[in-house]
Order: structure tokens, then C-alpha cells, then sequence
């Protein structure tokens, strides 16, 4: 029976149970709830904890052990692209393989290629919306790159676009939804049944596209980039 779980106290009116994402277990109770009811509770949901603590300890395993080698390949527009060694102090992305320098050690190869999946995310990203922007006549006010694992776009009140640089790991048409999707927060700041019909005249496979990312985020969800 699962004897290593951490017990949370709060106003919360009924007992539950939480996987992290690092698979710690978490029993989640009301104040005051007796040590032995919270033993109860966990031991009555030992199938539960069985197979979601586990699919979650997998992915933390595979987070830790995820390493940049020369020979690996990187997906950039939904293709993938080899990573190979040069013998001078030199790191980027010639359109047919990512390349850095071979002697660079593991941290200083993965800072090295946040900074060129940042520069191919400045341009493909800049450039997107400059083209759809234009066809959907509106205007940003900026185009910014941030490294959010969680959240591919935003659009703030101000007007600003905000894109995470794992986006151009996906194909073009799935960035074309994301762009798309924050553009139309321009004119609809919610989600409301007329911002998707913005997005839907535009683009009406949006749908497709929305659940290639799904796939994309389960692939980075065992990777740690930054």
C-alpha cells in the first residue's frame, strides 16, 4: 500500500487526490480531518494511484535523463534536423542541420540552442504575424518571445503577442493557428462562440491543428530544455 504521500490542510470541503508533476502524491483534505480517515481514504484508491503515479513517474525519468547529443535530431517546422559537431566556437542553424561546437560542454550546448530556436522563433513567428495580421486587417502593437512551457500564445490587453519559442518546433500550419488564435483575441478577448468563428474563417481546419499541439506537448513534456 502507497505509504509515502504528503497531506494538505485547507478550507476545501471534500478529500482529494493529486499526482505532481515531479510524482510526488498529494492527499488533499479538509482542516481538521483525523490522520487515520486520510490512511483510509489512500488505501481505498490504491488502483487509482497505481496507474497515474506511474505514467507520471515515467515522464519524470525521462525529463531527467533528457540530453542534447551530437547525432540527435531537432524538430524545427515540424521537421527534424541533425545536430552535428563543428570544430570551431560556433552554434546555429544553416537550414539543413543545427550545428554547435564540439567541445562545448552538456549546459553550454543546451544554452546555445535555446538561443538559436530563439532567433528562428523571432524571425518565422515575426514574419507570420506581419502576413496574417495583415490579411485579418488589424495591428499589434509587438511581436515577444518568452520561453513558456505550458502556453504556446498570449495576448495582452495592451495589444502585444506573446509566443513561446517552442512553437516553431511544430509544423506551419499548427503555428498558423496559434497566430491566428492570438490575433483574434484582438478583437474578441475571451473565447466566446465569435472569437472561434474569427479563427474558423481564417483557418476551418483550426481544429486539426489544435490537437497537433496536444502531441507536441506530450513529446516536450519529458524534455527539459531551460
Amino acid at each position: 500500500m502507497t505509504r509515502d504521500y504528503t497531506i494538505k490542510y485547507s478550507k476545501r470541503k471534500t478529500m482529494g487526490l493529486y499526482i505532481t508533476k515531479n510524482a510526488e502524491i498529494e492527499v488533499r483534505v479538509p482542516n481538521g480531518t483525523p490522520q487515520k480517515v486520510v490512511a483510509d481514504f489512500v488505501a481505498q484508491h490504491q488502483n487509482w494511484i497505481k496507474t497515474h503515479h506511474g505514467a507520471v513517474a515515467q515522464q519524470v525519468t525521462e525529463r531527467e535523463n533528457f540530453a542534447l547529443r551530437f547525432g540527435a535530431k531537432l524538430l524545427f517546422l515540424g521537421h527534424e534536423f541533425p545536430l552535428e559537431p563543428v570544430e570551431k566556437p560556433a552554434f546555429g542553424f544553416d537550414g539543413q542541420h543545427f550545428y554547435a561546437y564540439a567541445q562545448m560542454s552538456a549546459e553550454e550546448l543546451r544554452t546555445s540552442l535555446v538561443g538559436v530556436y530563439r532567433t528562428l522563433a523571432k524571425k518565422v513567428l515575426g514574419d507570420m504575424v506581419k502576413d496574417l495580421a495583415k490579411h485579418m486587417g488589424l495591428e499589434p502593437k509587438a511581436v515577444k518571445i518568452n520561453g513558456a512551457r505550458t502556453r504556446w500564445g498570449s495576448c495582452s490587453s495592451a495589444g502585444n503577442l506573446n509566443f513561446s519559442w517552442y512553437l516553431v518546433m511544430a509544423e506551419e500550419a499548427t503555428i498558423r493557428y496559434v497566430v491566428v488564435h492570438e490575433l483574434a483575441h484582438l478583437i474578441e478577448m475571451n473565447h466566446s462562440p465569435n472569437f472561434w468563428r474569427i479563427v474558423e474563417q481564417v483557418l476551418p481546419n483550426y481544429k486539426s491543428e489544435r490537437e497537433k499541439l496536444k502531441l507536441l506537448q506530450k513529446k516536450l513534456s519529458v524534455q527539459c530544455w531551460e
